[in-house]
């Protein structure tokens, strides 16, 4: 199991953040993080965009997770571990909290 599957174990967001720091966090400081969730074919995404502070270290992450990078950010999605309510089947989204680490 890879770090991003690992990931997929939390259920929410709030969850989530914390496991995003402490994993990304090894590869540079993080500059800015934003968490998009969405309902995909009844599973719960996070979506989630991030900046360290330097190219280089993005770098490194990019590659050692097997992640791309969208219009500057380093860009991945996130299968979350959560039961969904019936009210919640169809496809939709919304921003969770965004942060800057500076």
């Amino acid at each position: 199991m890879n770090a991003l599957e690992k990931l997929g174990h939390c259920p929410d967001v709030a969850t989530l953040r914390p496991a995003l720091q402490r994993l990304c966090g090894k590869f540079g400081r993080i500059a800015r993080l934003d968490v998009l969730t969405a309902m995909h074919e009844g599973t719960k995404q996070a979506i989630c965009f991030l900046r360290l502070d330097s190219t280089e270290k993005e770098q490194v992450l990019m590659k050692a997770l097997g992640v791309g990078r969208f219009g500057g950010e380093i860009v991945f999605v996130v299968d979350l571990h959560a039961p969904v309510a019936s009210e919640d089947e169809g496809p939709s989204s919304e921003w969770a909290e965004s942060q800057d680490f500076e």
